[in-house]
C-alpha cells in the first residue's frame, strides 16, 4: 500500500502497456470527439494524419487505466485537484504498443487536508522506441500514514486525527 510517505522526487514508476484496435477508436471517437480523424478511416486518409487516430482524450483515458491498475488500486489515494499541463505530442495509432510510466518530480504538504500531501508525477506514454506520445503532469492527492497515540490508560487504545478516515 502507498502512502504519501512513500513517494520521493526522482521515484519512477513503469505501469505496464496497452493498445488500442480501430473499433475501440471509432467508438471512442463516435461517442466523445467525432472528428472524422477519430470515427471515418477513409476520411483519416486524407487528413494530415493520414490514418486514424486516436483522441488525446482516449490517450489520457488509457493512461488513467493504467495508473489505476498499476499504482492507485494499491494506495492511499484520495484524489486530484488537477493538471498542469497535458500533451499529446504524437497521434496514437490501432496496435501501437504504449508503456504507461509516472516520474515523481516531487511531493509536498496539503494545505487543507494535514492527514494528506500532494505527489507531483509526470505521467507519460512512451511507444516502443522509447518516444513519448502522451504526457501530464499530475497532482495526486494521497493519505499520510496515521499517526497513532494512545488514549488514556488503554493499552493498545489509538485514535485517528481524521475521523472520516480511521
Amino acid at each position: 500500500m502507498y502512502y504519501f510517505e512513500d513517494f520521493t522526487a526522482g521515484d519512477d514508476f513503469d505501469l505496464g502497456t496497452v493498445s488500442l484496435t480501430e473499433r475501440e477508436i471509432i467508438e471512442f471517437g463516435t461517442r466523445w470527439d467525432p472528428q472524422p480523424f477519430h470515427v471515418d478511416p477513409e476520411q483519416a486518409a486524407g487528413s494530415p494524419y493520414g490514418s486514424l487516430i486516436a483522441s488525446g482524450w482516449q490517450t489520457a483515458s488509457m493512461f488513467m487505466r493504467r495508473y489505476v491498475d498499476g499504482l492507485l488500486s494499491d494506495s492511499a489515494c484520495a484524489g486530484s485537484p488537477g493538471v498542469d499541463e497535458i500533451r499529446y505530442i504524437r497521434p496514437v495509432r490501432a496496435g501501437d504498443q504504449l508503456t504507461a510510466k509516472v516520474y515523481v518530480l516531487g511531493t509536498g504538504p496539503s494545505f487543507g487536508r494535514p492527514s494528506t500531501g500532494i505527489v507531483k508525477p509526470r505521467c507519460t506514454l512512451e511507444d516502443t522506441d522509447g518516444q513519448v506520445v502522451f504526457s501530464m503532469v499530475l497532482h495526486s492527492i494521497f493519505e499520510r500514514r496515521a499517526k497513532r497515540e494512545p488514549v488514556g490508560s488503554m493499552p493498545g487504545a489509538s485514535f485517528s486525527p481524521d475521523p472520516c478516515h480511521p
